[in-house]
Parts: C-alpha cells; sequence; structure tokens
C-alpha cells in the first residue's frame, strides 16, 4: 500500500490548529505529516524537548476542493517515503492526527487502504 483514504477534518486555530484552511490543489503541495493514534490529541507528545512520536509524510491526491474548519473531507493520500512497515498500520480504522511541525492542525480516520503503484 502506498496510499488511502481518509476522512479528515482540519481545526482552526482557536482549537490549536490553522488561522486559515490548507489549499489543496491538483499539484499536490500541500504535504503535512501524520501521526498514527488517538485524533483528539491536540499537543504533541514530548520527551524533555524532543518530540518522540513517528511522523509520516503525505501528499493529497485528490480532495473535496472547498475545506472548512470543523467539516469533515474526503481526500486520498499517498506516502511521501513509501515503506513497507506502513502497509500494516495504516489499515481502514486507523485514526490520526495531521501536524504541521509540532503544530496539530486536524484529525482524521483511515476508510481504505489503496495499492497505488506510482505517485502522481
Amino acid at each position: 500500500m502506498h496510499g488511502f483514504r481518509a476522512e479528515i477534518t482540519f481545526i482552526p486555530k482557536s482549537e490549536g490548529g490553522r488561522s486559515t484552511p490548507p489549499i489543496l490543489d491538483s499539484d499536490c503541495e500541500y504535504r503535512p505529516h501524520i501521526v498514527l493514534g488517538d485524533p483528539n490529541q491536540r499537543k504533541p507528545i514530548l520527551q524533555g524537548n524532543e518530540i518522540i512520536e513517528t511522523y509520516i509524510g503525505m501528499a493529497f491526491r485528490s480532495y473535496q476542493h472547498k475545506v472548512e474548519f470543523n467539516q469533515p473531507l474526503n481526500a486520498e493520500l499517498v506516502l511521501i517515503y513509501p515503506q513497507p512497515i506502513y502497509d500494516k498500520t495504516i489499515v481502514e480504522g486507523a485514526t490520526f492526527t495531521v501536524r504541521e511541525g509540532g503544530s496539530i492542525v486536524g484529525y482524521g480516520k483511515v476508510t481504505r487502504s489503496l495499492d497505488l503503484l506510482s505517485f502522481p
């Protein structure tokens, strides 16, 4: 598996997220990370000053065109750096948070795993 479909919700700055919704375009330019785990998490897990979670680089491949805060959208995401270990962890029903650096800007749930042969 190199990608998946998910239902994703972006959160506004008042909830710790973004000041504006992300711009999703057909060139896959929005490339956040995801961290598998509790979608209600709103702060990164630290050990001292170091984030100790596994960040997985993603790119949006297709999506609903209008992004609004606190409104779920359906999207197809692909791994930027495919690794076989994720084939067993990014599965239908898995939940995650969307990250931009140390900021949690959204959350989601995998609705379908995909077997993609190439990055767009």
